[in-house]
C-alpha cells in the first residue's frame, strides 16, 4: 500500500487514501514527474475519486472545486487542495512491482 494524504487549502477537510491503483496504471514520465515535484501532485486524487471505495476522496474534491474555487476567482493559480504520496512507500512499491520506472527516477 502506498499512503497518500490530501487537504484542502483551508483545511476544513482531509483524508487519507491508498495511492497504489494510480501508480498500477500510470505511464512512466507521470511517475517521474511526481517524483520530481516532492511527491505532490493534484492528478492522483483526481484521477481516483470517482472509484468505489473512494468517495471520502470526491467529497473532498468536490468542496474543493465547488467551495474553493469560488473564493480563489482573484487568483487561478491558488491550489484548492493538495496531496502528497509517501514517496519512501512509492519507492519501495515501485520497486517490486515497476523496476523499470524507479530505476529512471532522479
Amino acid at each position: 500500500m502506498i499512503h497518500a494524504t490530501c487537504h484542502t487549502a483551508d483545511n476544513v477537510r482531509c483524508i487519507e487514501f491508498d495511492a497504489t491503483p494510480w501508480f498500477s496504471e500510470a505511464d512512466a514520465p507521470s511517475i517521474i514527474d511526481l517524483a520530481r515535484r516532492g511527491w505532490t501532485s493534484l492528478a492522483i486524487a483526481e484521477s481516483l475519486e470517482h472509484r468505489r471505495g473512494y468517495e471520502g476522496l470526491h467529497d473532498l474534491v468536490e468542496y474543493a472545486v465547488k467551495r474553493l474555487q469560488l473564493e480563489s476567482l482573484e487568483d487561478p493559480t491558488w491550489e484548492t487542495f493538495e496531496c502528497v504520496v509517501d514517496g519512501p512507500e512509492a519507492v519501495a512499491w515501485l520497486e517490486k512491482n515497476r523496476p523499470n520506472v524507479v530505476a529512471r527516477i532522479p
